[in-house]
């Protein structure tokens, strides 16, 4: 089986699903909205109903090996209780199957998730938080439970927060590689994490700059990293700033690359597009890190109902295709806007092969991709 990554379409919103070679399963964010399931509506896609085609069950129960929430905002736990099954795992009845709930095997967050208000956090967010705690009180209490499939957790980014005491190993700072995905130790991928730092975790006002940014890095056969993609969350430009000045250059370059906050000018500079700014050198050089073919996604809703106030921008799009001559795909207009499909990518030996969105759910099992990197489809209620 090959690697693969599959990028989903739900407006300006993140959902993606890694499945790795041994059919390891990764979920980064979520955005699922009722919206989805109107089977009326062609340019909704069902997220929830492809994700559970894909997953694996553990008897009849589906599950996920992972599922990472790169930053509380809504637009990326969207859906989170009307998809994922939380508590004790041994309580998962036949009610949570009718209702096709997913079990998380290891949950993956930052800790910015326990110094937000709860006033300022959707109720997605909060119910999230609400199994982070559970999980961590079992891992705290050396409960012989905490290591079970649906109680693991992994803390991405250190914080002083006095929550976290005696986690320590559960925690994986920035500079680290994780290559132990829910309990099992993998050969030929590997995350490498470059953020949240500590001062953003615990200081940072600016909740998209505690996102939790990763670059996954694929081997194929004998060869190492034949596929990297990246993955940052919200994070803006000062964030990657520290990105690059503390990262060697290996870990900056990419095949994908999805644009962070939805094709936000955020990522180019802090200050806004409509100023006449111009991208910050450090957000330009991280571009020029990709390899040949390499392509951008963006994330978002269509281009044609662009808003000044809301990502996508016409101005980040016109930096990405200038900068990365790869490729640029929108989520939400592939294969076409009134009826758009997963945008899906196998890792080879030469990069990543786009496969063919018109066939996606048959093409991921008999492995028929097009000639080239290329094209995806979209869904989800607008949201910043």
């Amino acid at each position: 089986m090959d690697h693969r990554i599959k990028y989903y379409p739900v407006g300006n919103g993140d959902t993606s699903l890694i499945s790795l070679s041994d059919n390891t399963k990764i979920i980064i964010d979520l955005n699922v909205t009722v919206d989805s399931e109107d089977d009326s509506d062609e340019s909704r896609y069902d997220v929830k109903e492809d994700l559970l085609s894909e997953l694996n069950t553990d008897g009849d129960i589906p599950f996920t090996d992972v599922h990472v929430l790169t930053h509380p905002d809504n637009d990326h736990c969207r859906g989170f209780e009307k998809t994922f099954y939380t508590g004790d795992p041994h309580d998962y009845s036949d009610t949570h199957l009718e209702e096709g709930l997913i079990r998380i095997d290891e949950l993956w967050f930052s800790p910015r998730i326990f110094t937000e208000y709860q006033k300022d956090l959707s109720d997605d967010a909060k119910a999230f938080r609400k199994e982070a705690e559970r999980r961590i009180d079992l891992h705290k209490s050396d409960n012989s439970k905490k290591d079970e499939p649906g109680n693991r957790i992994k803390i991405i980014g250190y914080s002083n927060d006095s929550e976290l005491n005696g986690l320590e190993q559960l925690i994986v700072i920035p500079g680290n590689i994780i290559d132990i995905i829910n309990g099992s130790q993998k050969s030929d991928f590997s995350f490498f994490v470059h953020a949240p730092f500590r001062d953003d975790t615990d200081n940072n006002e600016e909740r998209n700059d505690t996102s939790v940014v990763m670059q996954a890095k694929f081997d194929v056969l004998d060869t190492q990293n034949a596929g990297l993609a990246m993955f940052g969350g919200d994070a803006g430009a000062l964030i990657w700033e520290k990105i690059y000045e503390k990262s060697d250059d290996e870990d900056l370059e990419f095949d994908l690359f999805l644009a962070p906050h939805h094709c936000s000018w955020k990522f180019f500079n802090t200050t806004s597009h409509s100023d006449g700014s111009e991208p910050v050198e450090s957000s330009t050089t991280i571009l020029d890190k990709h390899r040949e073919g390499a392509t951008v996604i963006s994330s978002s809703r269509p281009f044609e109902s662009y808003d000044d106030d809301l990502p996508p921008h016409l101005k980040a799009r016109k930096y990405y295709k200038e900068t990365v001559s790869g490729g640029f795909l929108v989520t939400s207009e592939e294969p076409s806007k009134d009826k758009p499909l997963p945008i899906e990518f196998r890792i080879t030996l030469n990069g990543p092969q786009r496969i063919d969105s018109k066939s996606s759910s048959s093409a991921s099992k008999s492995g028929l991709v097009t000639a080239a990197v290329g094209k995806p489809k979209t869904y989800g209620r607008k949201s910043v």
